[in-house]
């Protein structure tokens, strides 16, 4: 018998504010208008996947998409993302703790809506505890 205490943190507010606090990227869970003028642009969302992991934890995943204007800017924000999530595993913020962190490779996907706009996609997995206050 598992007594369950608190509920699982939603992983955009915990991975937005991580984000932003390591290594100083403002991520958005929803992607401006104009797109041009806002490059490079990081928008996490959630994902098909995750489950539930050993004891109390539950895996959840989140859709990391990188637009950039060119690739060396590209290739900066996706290598300062992918060490961020690995510095991610055993630590947390207000929005909860993450047990694991992993992420796949960013591979690109066409992006229609801008000529000229490069896009990157990778799925992070964060292990997470429940909280018993979500505040």
């Amino acid at each position: 018998l598992m007594l369950l205490q608190g509920q699982w943190p939603h992983p955009l507010p915990l991975l937005i504010a991580w984000l932003k606090d390591n290594v100083g990227i403002s991520a958005v869970s929803k992607l401006p208008d104009d797109m041009k003028d806002h490059l490079p642009c990081v928008m996490v969302t959630p994902a098909p996947g995750g489950g539930q992991g050993a004891d109390y934890t539950r895996t959840r995943s989140v859709d990391i998409d990188v637009y950039a204007a060119d690739w060396k800017s590209m290739a900066d924000i996706t290598g300062r993302i992918e060490a961020s999530i690995f510095r991610l595993g055993g630590r947390g913020n207000r929005y909860g703790y993450v047990d694991a962190a992993r992420i796949t490779e960013f591979s690109q996907i066409a992006y229609e809506r801008a000529a000229g706009v490069l896009r990157c996609t990778a799925t992070a997995s964060l292990d997470m505890r429940p909280k018993t206050s979500l505040k």
